[in-house]
């Protein structure tokens, strides 16, 4: 079988290289695409060996441009993409269309029940979401029931099931006791849409006053400027994993919705301040479990992380999870 990964956005690269792992059975093909968006083509390039076809890029958050640059994407990877038998993505588009016009088989994961599944529902074949997800949001955004599959866990169990912590990583870092800070992404639609106002530089602040090692993780220039004046941080001058810098950690606090769900799914105390209007339902589900804690509020992050106590990470529960999804999915192929 011939199947084609089309990965769009940098946090879909383990996810979706960890499925495409799950596949690799020495009979299957596999023919990959992406878009030039963020830090996607560098960590591709990083995670994987094989070849892979650059298709489009990122429009900006105005609407039209975004929709004029979805049906351009679409429109090329019509004529680029030949010969697959299914397509597998995180809801793109693009290949889901593609598959579609085709009559070919397309398979979409997520895990984000406030996006808009109308715009691919109606034309895939199968999807699978965390059972965190109501079933009646996902249908009520146009996917049909008897499409859905719902597992259990959540989508960075997936790769987390395929993480060996690199006993190096601490040489890396001045220190050998932190506590991970990753700030918002300010420049986000779904910030600019809430109006929220950055915490981190106050955050920090506070870290540092209790006397915390600071691993600090900025996405923009503005974020290198709230870490000056602070005491005991450390600032990476490459990339780095992040799942090493989760997993060595004391703490994971952090404006990233991906970020802190893989902190909570090795069971690292997890810090979430994101700053959207509404946290998602897999965020929801670990703050209830008490697997992530969430507060815009400084004070109440620090003086939650002072009474958290950090446990050894159990992979089994990832490898129990993506064993389920790649069994299920792999009874998907087959039909």
């Amino acid at each position: 079988m011939k199947v084609w990964f089309d990965i769009t956005n940098t946090p879909q690269v383990h996810f979706l290289l960890s499925i495409l792992k799950g596949l690799d059975n020495g009979e299957n093909e596999f023919i990959l695409t992406s878009r030039d968006f963020s830090e996607t083509l560098k960590l591709l390039e990083q995670k994987t060996n094989l070849p892979f076809d650059v298709i489009g890029s990122h429009h900006g958050g105005n609407m039209a441009k975004k929709a004029i640059g979805l049906l351009s994407r679409y429109i090329k990877t019509q004529s680029k993409v030949k010969g697959f038998d299914v397509s597998i993505s995180c809801g793109s588009e693009s290949a889901i269309w593609t598959s579609f016009l085709k009559r070919k088989k397309s398979i979409a994961f997520g895990d984000n029940d406030l996006a808009k599944q109308w715009t691919y529902g109606k034309f895939v074949s199968n999807a699978f979401f965390p059972k965190s997800i109501p079933l009646s949001v996902l249908t009520k955004q146009g996917i049909t029931k008897q499409k859905i599959y719902q597992y259990n866990g959540f989508k960075e169990h997936i790769y987390i099931a395929d993480f060996v912590p690199d006993p190096n990583f601490l040489n890396l870092l001045p220190f050998d006791n932190y506590v991970v800070v990753r700030p918002e992404n300010i420049k986000a639609n779904y910030v600019k849409k809430s109006g929220a106002q950055t915490i981190t530089p106050e955050l920090l602040k506070m870290l540092s006053l209790k006397g915390e090692n600071i691993l600090y993780l900025p996405r923009y220039d503005i974020d290198h400027e709230y870490s000056k004046g602070i005491k005991n941080i450390h600032i990476p001058s490459g990339p780095i994993n992040g799942l090493d810098a989760c997993y060595f950690s004391n703490a994971v606090f952090t404006g990233a919705g991906t970020f802190a769900r893989e902190a909570a799914c090795l069971n690292v105390p997890s810090f979430s301040f994101f700053a959207g209007e509404r946290l998602l339902a897999v965020d929801n589900d670990l703050v209830e479990q008490g697997k992530m804690y969430y507060s815009r509020n400084p004070s109440d992050l620090c003086s939650s992380y002072l009474k958290s106590n950090k446990h050894s990470a159990d992979l089994s529960i990832a490898k129990n999870v993506k064993l389920e999804v790649i069994s299920k999915l792999k009874e998907v192929l087959s039909k």
